[in-house]
């Protein structure tokens, strides 16, 4: 304030703005990246629920074979959820890869940052698409497990 008295001519930034502004252009950034990724999240999620919804059918075929070679309802509980396990664990893998890449491109090419990969988010969001994917898979397929072989048999 007293180098703008005697000076006044002589423009004076204050870095703290400077330093403030920046970094509010930083969150806005950041939060267009967080809704867009919640946003690609949650339209997976939902074409990951639809395809083992959508793959019901062919259980209820493999179910009904497998019963009549003598399976029993534990193997059939194991066979499905180590496939939509699987499923939804590809899923995940693969979203967090796509996730990784997208924030490396966006820090490194756009905003000069420096990237860090984080093990943590990307396991969690393996363990979780697992998680949905075997949720949903149950949700869609409990039934199934009921089923007499013989009717699905006849349908065909």
């Amino acid at each position: 304030r007293d180098a703008y008295r005697k000076f006044p001519t002589v423009t004076v930034i204050n870095a703290a703005d400077i330093i403030n502004i920046v970094q509010e252009v930083v969150d806005q950034v950041a939060l267009v990246v967080r809704f867009i990724s919640a946003f690609a999240i949650l339209a997976g999620a939902i074409i990951l629920a639809s395809t083992v919804a959508g793959t019901r059918l062919r259980r209820v075929r493999e179910s009904a074979v497998l019963k009549t070679l003598a399976a029993r309802r534990r193997l059939l509980i194991g066979i499905f959820s180590v496939e939509f396990a699987i499923l939804g664990a590809v899923a995940g893998f693969m979203g967090g890869a796509l996730a990784t890449a997208f924030s490396r491109l966006l820090l490194i090419r756009f905003l000069d940052a420096k990237f860090n990969f984080e093990l943590l988010p990307n396991l969690t969001t393996i363990l979780l698409t697992t998680a949905l994917a075997v949720t949903a898979g149950w949700l869609a397929s409990i039934k199934i497990l009921n089923q007499r072989p013989l009717e699905v048999l006849r349908d065909e």
